[in-house]
């Protein structure tokens, strides 16, 4: 396994919020999708999966290691591996697709690659946005570069916290495309929360529902037409999720 939830607890005394007992895994090349209500924990059970959030119970291991007993070295590098992708792209607005590729280099103190770049460029579909500026791109091509800024990291695991949220319906599409062509060709595994529950379960191999607290149901969605199994997917999340 990648990933592995044992018992995992979180709970912020500010509020009302608890996560009790959250148990699952994540195989290589997997999609796990999360959903669950506002404030249900998709997006503490994501951070807490790199350490972004510190767990209060539980092991979550990473390739059999317990990402909570690791040295700050080790989790930082575990981190390149695990890697979170914000709803907001959260690039700068007056630097270039380039300048934000090469960052990535810098940050991990390595030579930079141009001709990785250029394949990661090519692999996203972006090659001739290389030279643009962050704030002439659209949000689907900001999405786009922060994949490609993940991908470069090598990772094992990618994070995607609603990174369509604010896409119109054809970028949206682009997007989880490539997510599966990357899930296809570079074995890489992804747990995602996304509000579009037709694109979630067509893309995820297994979707986790979360309410109070705790992982109240696990489907494996079909991607076939079958009209009863669809009902019954639909059934099953009307009842948690409104």
């Amino acid at each position: 396994m990648v990933l592995e939830f044992d018992g995992v607890k979180k709970e912020y005394k500010s509020s009302d919020f608890k996560l009790d007992g959250i148990n699952f895994d994540l195989s290589e090349g997997e999609v796990l999708g999360l959903i669950g209500q506002n404030g249900s924990g998709k997006s503490t059970i994501l951070k807490m999966a790199n350490q972004l959030v510190k767990q209060d119970g539980g092991s979550i291991k990473y390739l059999g290691q317990p990402l909570e007993s690791m040295s700050d070295e080790d989790l930082r590098q575990a981190r390149k591996k695990i890697v979170y992708i914000f709803q907001s792209a959260n690039l700068l607005e007056n630097k270039t697709v380039l300048y934000h590729l090469k960052l990535v280099y810098k940050l991990n103190k390595t030579k930079v690659d141009e001709d990785e770049i250029d394949e990661i460029l090519d692999f996203m579909q972006i090659s001739r946005l290389k030279k643009s500026y962050v704030r002439h791109l659209s949000g689907g091509q900001k999405q786009k570069l922060a994949i490609a800024m993940a991908l470069l990291q090598k990772p094992k695991v990618l994070l995607c916290d609603e990174i369509s949220s604010a896409l119109d319906a054809s970028a949206e599409r682009e997007i989880f495309d490539l997510l599966a062509k990357i899930v296809e060709e570079r074995k890489i595994s992804i747990m995602i929360i996304s509000h579009n529950l037709d694109v979630l379960k067509n893309f995820s191999d297994r979707i986790l529902l979360l309410d109070k607290g705790q992982i109240q149901k696990e489907i494996i969605p079909t991607k076939s037409a079958n009209k009863q199994e669809d009902n019954y997917f639909n059934h099953v999340v009307e009842y948690f999720y409104d």
